[in-house]
């Protein structure tokens, strides 16, 4: 608790209260004896239920701070945070100003979108309960029309199948009773982000984050002030390497590699991949270029300093920009991208440490 916060309390007491507390002197009491009995008792009523509210708030404001601080501890080491050498990744500070309404725990940049972890509270239990079924969540940029999804933090391995056991996970991992505080991420498109810095000309946005109830009902929590964090990158040239799937007999040329900690974006190129990538395309013509695409983001292998594997899984989006298909895949915890010592495709060996 805040000394400002105790100051204010001790100003609800009365001055001589406060004053013949200081020091006891019997030779100032004048009152008669039944007098200094009841008021005796009603001054120790009076401190006893300062110190319990004083308590109480301390207790209270507490156990608030406390749940921030846990959750930025569980995020750390969920998203793999500090093995990794995660240098893109914030955490921001807990103050006492910023202990309820929308709380700014952490956020990551993985080239395409801004992962910004939060805390919201006051949720009562009954409201937290009615997710995924009849609440929803969002986060929007006061002044603008920019908004987007965000939904409770569960750990990254959890797998779910089914309202009743989203229900469950979401009660026992994201929300905490105890301080009425749920636990959010929120997904932003860094080109949102962008556009709201040019609209609003700062790059603090004013950052909002909605609870929806039914069909009309909402809260808003926010907003709090937020600026994009850096993303930590490094690039993987192939030297135009060229794969050949004997299957499909077909060829596809691997440009490069962009690998940030949770997201990698391959870039491909091949006859006719313009064309395929429109909202016309032929999706029979397409098909055989699609299964091809996949496979080189879920095939390929990124091996690691200590011997250990990951593949990056299949693509979440695949605009074509600048000449390449721009295979984008992204993934839950951390990896150490400054650890890669080779990357491979089958026998054919894109990339290797020197």
């Amino acid at each position: 608790m805040k000394r400002e916060t105790i100051t204010l309390m001790l100003n609800g007491l009365a001055v001589d209260y406060i004053g013949e507390a200081e020091v006891f002197r019997p030779d100032a009491i004048q009152e008669s004896p039944e007098r200094i009995v009841h008021m005796n008792k009603k001054r120790i009523i009076t401190f006893a239920l300062a110190a319990a509210l004083m308590l109480a708030l301390g207790i209270t404001a507490y156990a608030v701070w406390s749940i921030h601080v846990t959750r930025q501890q569980e995020l750390k080491a969920d998203l793999q945070i500090e093995e990794n050498s995660v240098s893109s990744y914030t955490e921001y500070d807990i103050t006492d100003e910023k202990l309820s309404g929308l709380v700014l725990l952490s956020s990551v940049n993985d080239g395409q979108e801004q992962h910004v972890y939060v805390n919201i509270s006051p949720v009562t239990k009954e409201e937290a309960a009615r997710f995924p079924s009849d609440v929803r969540f969002s986060w929007s940029i006061a002044g603008t029309e920019i908004c987007g999804f965000a939904g409770p933090q569960l750990p990254v391995e959890l797998s779910l199948s089914g309202k009743e056991a989203i229900r469950n996970a979401v009660l026992e991992n994201a929300y905490d009773e105890k301080s009425q505080t749920m636990t959010l991420q929120c997904y932003i498109d860094v080109k949102f982000i962008e556009k709201a810095e040019a609209e609003l000309g700062t790059k603090d946005i004013p950052f909002q984050v909605h609870m929806i109830m039914g069909e009309e009902e909402s809260r808003t929590f926010g907003p709090v002030s937020f600026s994009s964090t850096e993303e930590q990158k490094r690039y993987f040239d192939f030297g135009h390497a060229i794969y050949h799937d004997t299957e499909l007999d077909k060829k596809i040329e691997i440009v490069g590699l962009e690998l940030t900690p949770f997201s990698a974006i391959w870039k491909v190129s091949y006859e006719g991949a313009a064309d395929f990538h429109t909202p016309d395309a032929d999706p029979t013509a397409y098909g055989p270029w699609s299964i091809l695409e996949d496979k080189v983001c879920i095939e390929s292998k990124i091996i690691f300093s200590d011997g250990s594997e990951f593949s990056t899984g299949g693509a979440l989006t695949t605009p074509h920009e600048n000449g390449t298909v721009n295979q984008f895949c992204g993934w839950g915890s951390a990896i150490n991208i400054n650890e890669v010592q080779r990357i491979v495709m089958g026998d054919l060996v894109l990339w290797e440490a020197e």
